[in-house]
């Protein structure tokens, strides 16, 4: 281990790893993942901003994300991951030092700070070479490159971007959209889906917006709202309690218990 903070984390190697690898580590807590090239540190970003622009201008990046570690723990007080202002501002100061410099930097036709809307994003897969700009703090910033492979190496930080509407009825929601787009799990329309687990109805609220047929099993009562939709089903009661055969209409199971492993 080179580097930790909470929620950051590099780690040293003896054996020479390319700027473009694709032998990058997998796991499903890891988030984003890239190959170090340096840091930088400094109290003015345009002068940080340049030492970047200087260190990268021979490589043959496509696409740029700025993203900042996560300050808190999502929920707490509000705070959710993704884009920040000061992403943002760094996002933009780039763009326009890139189109400034001379001589011009060609093929140059993405700056990200927050993914696009998972809904309406096309991944382009030619656009797989990523630089990436992390504000581990204001004053110090890691440079990173990395050849995105999966769907999440589209999205600046690993952090999609949902439309997400004015009442959710639980932290669920967000849970299982994102659990979804990082799949790559595609619903089609009338899909039967069953949740164990389900109570109090946030990740039903997103499977139902999808237009899925949702059967939600839980003891527990569900939110009346949840319960009005015609397309959903209440089956109140424990999973271990219900047969097997029951479960075979439907293509896809979600699952989000607070359950001892062998329960399930």
């Amino acid at each position: 281990m080179a580097y930790s903070a909470r929620g950051l984390l590099t780690l040293k190697t003896q054996l020479s790893v390319p700027q473009w690898s694709r032998a990058l580590p997998e796991h499903p807590l890891i988030r984003s993942r890239g190959v170090v090239l340096g840091k930088v540190e400094g109290t003015e970003s345009a002068r940080m901003l340049s030492q970047i622009l200087e260190s990268t201008k021979s490589l043959d990046w496509q696409v740029c994300h700025v993203w900042q570690r996560d300050m808190a723990d999502p929920g707490w007080n509000g705070f959710e991951p993704g884009g920040t202002p000061l992403a943002w501002l760094v996002a933009e100061q780039f763009r326009n030092l890139v189109q400034d410099a001379r001589p011009v930097i060609a093929n140059r036709p993405a700056f990200d700070s927050e993914a696009q809307r998972v809904d309406s994003q096309a991944l382009d897969p030619k656009l797989d070479r990523i630089l990436e700009i992390i504000i581990d703090e204001p004053n110090r910033w890691w440079i990173a490159t990395k050849r995105a492979q999966q769907n999440y190496d589209f999205w600046p930080g690993g952090i999609p971007k949902f439309p997400i509407p004015e009442l959710v009825l639980s932290r669920a929601y967000m849970k299982i959209a994102e659990a979804f787009a990082w799949g790559n799990l595609q619903i089609r329309p009338g899909e039967k889906i069953v949740e164990i687990g389900s109570s109090p109805g946030g990740a039903c609220q997103w499977l139902l917006d999808q237009g899925a047929s949702v059967t939600g099993i839980d003891p527990a009562e569900m939110d009346p709202r949840i319960v009005k939709h015609p397309n959903f089903t209440h089956w109140q009661s424990r999973s271990l309690q219900l047969k097997r055969k029951l479960f075979r209409p439907f293509r896809i199971l979600v699952c989000d218990a607070n359950v001892a492993p062998k329960y399930t």
